[in-house]
């Protein structure tokens, strides 16, 4: 039975009911960035949804709430530290709009953050960002936060001399302040739910660029310009791509992405006005062969999913993020091809698949959490993405990009669940889709497990598929309703033939009529199905796919199955995939197959195909195998030649320091140490290093990687050092494994949240019942939910393998007292029968054994009697 995603006393959530529509904010701010406060007036204007309301309730955490006034005239309010609760003074009638003026101050610990220089990171820059999502902004205005209520929004913020402030719609106006500084006033017209309001403020260049007659802006900090803009530069031809497979032109006047310092996700689609990390800012060497384009497009796609059209409640926040995510897709495919993004629906699966299989399992859509940022995880996301996929292949390209016009055209500016995706689609296209909301979305969970079987009828000239659902249908995992195809070729022809089959049995079998046995015979091509597939259909076939597949991701496909089989025809076809092959996915593949067979020829070819494989991706993929060989003098010689050489390419260079340490070899350890001096890109390869030097299981690296770990130093470095430690002090409880668990519980209070996360999952590695005090003070104080849930998730597992642990020492501890009370017993029974018939029980049990030791004497004599006769005859 799969883990449940709710954890104990977890209730339903509903969305809140409104009894005012919020018609527009206006927020008038200052900032006082010395002392990391705000104070302002947050200006409402609502109206009545139905008659007869006295009382007006608005969020408002931790805010000092001075006065409330309508028209000019204070009101009665109550306010207890999370609610505000404001008596109208009469009742209100539908039709007529109030407004209500909140004076407060603050100084948030959530939905804005000061961030800037310290002693640690002196060169931070000083600047102010808000970030709402989910439920936030009510910690730096007073608002209805929920995403069902849509306003328009406007925001006047009084900055220091020489920022810029960013925010949503339009720049009305910029002047200067009475006291100092400067006073920026932005006005948006379209309705928006009230966490996507935005403010992000500090000394900020701009760089300008256009798409179609929108306005389109970058803003960074000075200094970075030119990474900016290698970057961002393919903003503009994103924004057009998505008005044409949308079906809607990208809505607004203007799109504005800005970099800001200590961001704690990466990236947030404020409407028109993107917040982003500045770790992900390319330098020159990185874009070799990495972009963050996924990152970029993602958060531009939500302009249209979540912006424009907003999930009702966080429940359906798929609708939000799994248009999003596949608007990744969506993007590589026009960018690069459909076999690189098909690469990347394959990365979400099993980012799926192990969140399903190590943590918990739970329908996408599901209004039973904790808090809404619980469901923001690989389901929400990458199965999300990977779903709507699904959804297109169902209906084919021309019916689901309809249907998507037609959705976003009708909910324009709404919210929306999923049943209006479903209508969408069934108005568009004619199609009622229910089933495949139901068990992908509403009601299902898991995904289908299949054991395929292929087999050629030659004497009926039939080729047979027999497919069967193996999973455990129980709970929220359903039997499966799977559209797929199964590909053929026949003959010499290189033409593929494709049959539409529909799995909706426990077990079935497919029958396909062929002129000849086919050379290819490929079970759902181009891996469409969120479906995890064990398939039997001979070497031969597998081979033949690698060399010859049509779609690089079914010989991807077949790359990994070969390293299964493993053998000389398996692993010559895999040296031909990695030298021969066009597309850099594969071949990596291929290289990945080889380490998996570590073959002395296996090792030998990759050790080669580090210089001759040009394209770094690959090249990764090379010397990331070649870490599969521990103990291992050749590989290791060259894994160390490219650490000490360096790379074109900081990932590769990277992945050679991780590989290294997995051979265990005796260079590694210096080499390693050498590797984490070094500068990169988000400190990939000091990261890799670290982490190579767990892997050499280098003890004596210790002190160096707890050294790595002081604020200060890189912040990618210092998270994977203690993932590092926590890696060397797994299953050990001596004085070093408790020094790194203390020190882990230290990092929990960490300035850094993404130090703090890093921290926990290294409790979750040492797995000490000791650390749990220090997780449930995490739990009970700290205001970062996603901190809190996995918190309370490392505190259950470490408690129930605690329990287990209890629970076998109690069952040895009963099985010797058990023991005991037998021999207790055989002595009273002894004891017994001395007192019936005379005999000391100790002269009982030395007569037993004379007469073992007599009956055992006759059957050896007897034995080698016999042998003795053997050997005569």
């Amino acid at each position: 039975m799969k883990r449940e995603f709710a954890l104990p006393g977890t209730p339903a959530q509903y969305a809140p009911d409104r009894r005012f529509d919020i018609q527009h904010y206006k927020l008038q701010i200052e900032l006082d960035v010395e002392r990391r406060r705000i104070r302002g007036t947050c200006s409402i204007s609502l109206t009545p949804i139905a008659d007869g309301q006295r009382w007006a309730e608005l969020d408002a955490v931790e805010l000092e709430i001075e006065r409330v006034k309508w028209h000019g005239r204070d009101l009665e309010l109550h306010h207890d530290g999370k609610t505000l609760r404001v008596n109208l003074g009469r009742e209100v009638k539908t039709g007529e709009t109030i407004q209500l003026d909140v004076s407060y101050s603050g100084a948030p610990r959530r939905g804005l953050y000061f961030v800037g220089p310290d002693d640690g990171y002196p060169d931070k820059p000083v600047q102010a960002w808000s970030q709402g999502q989910d439920q936030d902004s009510r910690y730096w205005f007073p608002c209805f936060d929920s995403p069902h209520e849509k306003a328009t929004s406007e925001i006047v913020a009084t900055v220091p001399a020489g920022w810029f402030a960013l925010s949503n719609g339009t720049l009305v106006e910029q002047t200067e302040a009475k006291g100092g500084g400067r006073v920026f006033h932005w006005q948006f017209d379209t309705p928006h739910s009230c966490y996507l309001i935005t403010l992000a403020a500090g000394e900020l260049s701009v760089i300008e660029d256009s798409w179609d007659g929108v306005d389109v802006r970058y803003y960074v900090q000075p200094g970075r310009e030119a990474d900016c803009k290698r970057t961002l530069s393919r903003t503009p031809e994103m924004l057009a791509l998505f008005s044409e497979k949308f079906g809607v032109r990208y809505p607004y006047e203007k799109y504005a992405q800005v970099f800001v310092a200590d961001f704690i996700f990466g990236g947030m689609e404020n409407t028109t006005a993107t917040t982003l990390t500045d770790v992900v800012l390319l330098d020159e060497r990185a874009t070799i062969d990495y972009d963050v384009d996924a990152l970029v497009a993602h958060e531009l796609a939500h302009q249209w999913f979540g912006d424009l059209l907003t999930c009702r409640d966080w429940g359906q926040g798929w609708l939000n993020e799994g248009f999003a995510t596949y608007s990744e897709y969506i993007w590589r495919e026009h960018s690069e091809g459909r076999d690189a993004a098909a690469m990347e629906l394959d990365e979400w699966g099993e980012q799926y698949y192990g969140e399903d299989s190590g943590r918990y399992r739970r329908p996408i859509a599901t209004n039973v959490y904790d808090e809404p940022i619980d469901i923001f995880d690989h389901h929400l996301y990458e199965k999300g993405g990977r779903v709507l996929h699904m959804l297109r292949q169902v209906l084919g390209d021309d019916p689901f990009w309809r249907s998507i016009g037609h959705y976003l055209r009708k909910h324009r500016t709404g919210s929306v669940e999923t049943r209006d995706l479903a209508r969408a689609v069934e108005e568009a296209t004619g199609r009622v889709l229910d089933w495949f909301f139901d068990q992908w979305i509403l009601k299902g969970a898991g995904h289908p497990e299949l054991e395929v079987s292929y087999a050629w009828e030659q004497d009926r000239k039939l080729a047979r598929f027999t497919v069967k659902q193996t999973q455990k249908v129980e709970g929220d995992t359903p039997l499966f309703r799977l559209p797929l195809k199964i590909r053929f070729r026949v003959g010499k022809s290189k033409k593929d033939v494709d049959y539409d089959i529909e799995i909706t049995e426990q077990q079935q079998t497919f029958f396909f009529p062929l002129e000849r046995e086919p050379s290819q015979a490929i079970f759902d091509p181009g891996k469409h199905v969120l479906a995890q597939v064990k398939l039997d259909k001979g070497q031969p076939l597998w081979t033949c796919q690698l060399a010859e597949a049509t779609e690089a991701i079914d010989r991807i496909h077949a790359a990994r199955q070969l390293a299964k089989t493993g053998g000389a025809g398996a692993e010559q076809a895999l040296i031909d995939a990695l030298a021969g092959d066009s597309f850099w996915g594969v071949q990596a593949a291929a290289a990945a197959a080889l380490g998996k067979l570590r073959t002395s020829a296996a090792r030998d070819a990759l050790v080669s195909a580090i210089l001759e494989t040009e394209h770094p991706k690959a090249r990764r993929g090379v010397v990331r195998a070649l870490g599969e060989f521990r103990y291992d003098e050749t590989a290791a010689e060259a894994l160390a030649g490219v650490v000490e050489s360096g790379d074109k390419s900081y990932f590769v260079e990277a992945e050679a320091c991780l590989a290294l340490g997995k051979t265990r070899s005796e260079r590694a350890p210096a080499v390693l140490r050498d590797a984490a001096t070094r500068d990169s890109f988000i400190d990939t390869i000091r990261q890799f290093a670290f982490r190579g030097l767990a892997e050499a299981r280098d003890d004596s690296a210790i002190p160096l990687l707890v050294d790595a770990t002081r604020y200060g130093n890189a912040p990618h470095g210092r998270r994977a050092a203690i993932g590092a430690l926590a890696s060397l002090a797994r299953g050990r409880r001596d004085r070093e494994a408790r020094d790194v668990r203390e020190l882990a519980e230290e990092l929990l209070r960490d300035p850094d949240f993404r130090m703090q996360s890093a921290a926990i999952e290294a409790l979750s590695s040492i797995a000490d019942p000791a650390s749990l005090p220090a997780l449930r003070d995490i739990v009970d104080r700290d205001l970062d939910g996603r901190l809190r849930r996995r918190s309370r998730e490392v505190i259950r597992d470490i408690s129930e393998s605690r329990d287990s642990g209890e629970q076998i020492e109690q069952l040895r501890t009963e099985l010797e007292k058990l023991r005991k009370e037998t021999m207790k017993l055989r002595d009273r029974l002894d004891a017994s029968e001395t007192c019936a018939n005379g005999t000391p029980p100790a002269a009982k049990k030395s007569s037993r054994r004379a007469a073992k030791k007599t009956a055992a004497k006759k059957t050896s004599a007897k034995q080698r009697s016999t042998r003795r006769a053997a050997r005569k005859r």
